[in-house]
């Protein structure tokens, strides 16, 4: 369970840094304010990536188990 936490917490927190930090750079583009907007949209995509990562990962790792598993 330990496990599980904190690979969410990781996978959850490299992915919304990674595409909050794109997305932002891609609608409104990079001036002073861009800092700022990006931390907004951080956060609110790291509220919703973390717990995500968390509760998904034992069925994504299932499908990828039987997607990988020889036949």
């Amino acid at each position: 369970m330990k496990l599980r936490i904190v690979t969410g917490l990781l996978m959850g927190t490299i992915m919304s840094v990674v595409i909050s930090s794109i997305i932002t750079f891609i609608n409104t583009g990079m001036d002073a304010g861009y800092p700022m907007r990006w931390l907004k949209a951080w956060f609110v995509a790291w509220c919703i990536a973390v717990p995500l990562a968390v509760i998904l990962s034992p069925i994504a790792r299932r499908w990828a188990e039987a997607l990988v598993a020889p036949k």
